[in-house]
């Protein structure tokens, strides 16, 4: 046995490698995150419209895009995912963290937004689905200290690192505005007037958790902290998918007329998916090679 550890290889960290794939339990749980954001999705206005959101005309129109991005990238990501871990994949926690995260994200919002004036079987079908994507949120970043990361030099870290800056930037200076506003008392856009409660818990979200947690991972990465590659990752694997879906919101409100439809933003947000899908493509494609770490710890010798 080398120091590296049982099933190591060459390019990888000095951490050793996990001695059993994920438990079933988490792939099995992914599984059940999956089938519980198609449902959620299915059952939405997108599809069936046997669920109605209490929302404004804006607010439903952004749902639809919501929606679209969780049944074409989402629900396939995490069942994938899980499927992976269920053959031993002992790479599965670093690609399950991120359809967690989005999930978690998004379900506060499904929750908070629409202001239900009563108690509904929909809500808690949500808040459950979130308490499912917040635990396997935190598994997913347990498990991922014992998996084997590719090595990269200091220079690769602290760039990742300024990566990593840029995009908490990017998000904070969206609320720029709001921020400037706080101090002279300016009103909401008109485009969240009436659901005031979404606009907050987004605030809540970007600013008390998104921002701060990016911020972090870059100071990770650049001081050569430990754990700075896997905050890396999931940092990465979040900007992958809720971007993404905010970009199919503003295409949904440009397609349907919305009287707050923007094409620059439509089309800022359109150029930053791509770069943000091209960093997650470039992170996530080394555990993808058949000699990487996505192959089941049994078959590596």
């Amino acid at each position: 046995m080398d120091r590296a550890g049982i099933g190591s290889m060459p390019g990888e960290t000095s951490r050793p490698a996990a001695k059993a794939p994920p438990p079933g339990a988490y792939g099995v749980l992914l599984l059940v995150l999956a089938g519980s954001l198609l449902a959620n999705s299915v059952l939405g206005p997108l599809v069936l419209g046997v669920v109605r959101y209490p929302v404004s005309d804006t607010l439903a129109n952004q749902l639809l895009g919501l929606e679209l991005v969780t049944l074409v990238v989402v629900v396939p990501w995490a069942a994938l995912t899980g499927v992976a871990g269920l053959m031993g994949a002992r790479s599965a926690p670093l690609f399950g963290f991120a359809p967690s995260a989005y999930a978690a994200y998004m379900l506060v919002q499904y929750i908070l937004g629409p202001e239900y004036d009563h108690y509904s079987v929909v809500v808690l079908g949500q808040l459950l689905t979130f308490v499912l994507a917040a635990g396997l949120m935190v598994w997913s970043w347990a498990l991922s200290a014992y998996v084997p990361v590719p090595r990269r030099d200091s220079r690769d870290q602290r760039r990742a690192g300024l990566v990593m800056f840029a995009l908490a930037t990017f998000v904070a200076l969206r609320y720029a505005g709001a921020v400037g506003g706080s101090f002279a008392g300016a009103g909401i856009g008109a485009e969240f007037a009436e659901e005031r409660t979404f606009f907050w818990s987004i605030f809540l979200l970007d600013l008390g958790i998104v921002v701060p947690c990016t911020v972090a991972a870059g100071c990770a990465l650049v001081s050569g902290a430990a754990g700075g590659w896997r905050a890396h990752y999931a940092v990465i694997g979040w900007f992958a998918l809720v971007p993404p879906s905010v970009t199919a919101m503003a295409v949904v409100m440009l397609l349907r007329d919305d009287p707050h439809a923007s094409v620059p933003t439509t089309l800022l947000l359109g150029a930053a998916s791509v770069v943000f899908g091209s960093f997650a493509w470039h992170t996530f494609r080394t555990l993808l090679r058949p000699a990487g770490s996505l192959v089941p710890t049994g078959h590596v010798s």
